[in-house]
């Protein structure tokens, strides 16, 4: 019982609404409520788990929403909110690099096709109604032992993945180490997602679109990863050097990733050697 319905009991008590027979029932009652909610989510959570159909579907969902959010949220992609993403209704402009050190990459087509990824396959498994709590499928999303299982099996992907990338991670510039971590929690929960999409079957159309998003994204990620194993400490430090360089020599500098403070002071600690 939470500290708010605790006050209002007591409140009533107090009061000589509710005597202590009362209080008695009332929580005897809410114990059992308790328990018939917990018994009908593992009903349910038995019942998707030996249903491949059902299983894979909140799979797919769960795994596209949250990469869909993570874009959103790590990238800083404006005016974009769950009711958009339902929608379809998404733009996404150029990303900069005030939004993120991936900005060269040009994310943008990927991303906007996994916003609208997410609304066709809400129409293709017809979850149209996802505001109504009464549908079978909101109870399943909202399921405790569904999310805890999801939670693993994401926690599993992403610790997978840091250690795939761990000797060419290391960093003590805290923008390259948030804007990896960013990437492995991305990396992770499109694993996830490509994973179930390639073991069941679309209509047509769907199909299609899914399989250019994972062509299209699997390629923009092998540059992205590329980039992650051919870099490290003494490959940065060389950059910053490099790009200092061309500067001074009259060229006009973006310093997206790295910092002109942070090259002055590398180089004149370099010089002092």
């Amino acid at each position: 019982m939470c500290q708010e319905e605790q006050k209002n009991l007591q409140g009533l008590i107090n009061r000589g609404w509710i005597g202590e027979t009362d209080l008695g029932a009332l929580k005897k009652a809410k114990k059992e409520k308790f328990r018939n909610e917990i018994t009908e989510k593992a009903v349910a959570t038995r019942e998707i788990f030996t249903d491949e159909n059902r299983r894979s579907k909140i799979m797919i969902m769960m795994s596209l929403s949250n990469l869909c959010k993570s874009y959103r949220n790590y990238f800083k992609i404006p005016k974009i909110t769950d009711k958009n993403l339902e929608n379809g209704d998404t733009k996404i402009e150029k990303i900069t690099e005030e939004q993120t050190l991936w900005c060269t990459f040009r994310l943008e087509d990927i991303i906007q096709r996994s916003f609208r990824a997410l609304t066709r396959l809400i129409n293709e498994f017809e979850f149209e109604d996802l505001h109504n709590p009464g549908q079978t499928v909101i109870r399943d999303f909202k399921n405790e032992f569904i999310i805890v299982h999801f939670r693993k099996m994401y926690e599993r992907e992403l610790r997978e993945m840091k250690l795939r990338f761990e000797k060419y991670s290391k960093t003590k510039y805290n923008s390259t180490e948030v804007a990896l971590n960013h990437m492995f929690i991305i990396f992770a929960y499109y694993e996830m997602f490509k994973r179930e999409v390639k073991q069941r079957e679309f209509s047509k159309k769907t199909g299609m679109y899914l399989k250019t998003l994972i062509t299209k994204t699997d390629k923009k990620f092998r540059e992205i990863e590329e980039v992650i194993k051919e870099g490290g400490e003494t490959d940065f430090e060389k950059d910053m050097l490099e790009l200092l360089k061309f500067e001074e020599a009259g060229f006009k500098i973006k310093w997206a990733g790295y910092k002109r403070k942070q090259a002055l002071k590398l180089r004149k600690s370099r010089k002092n050697a």
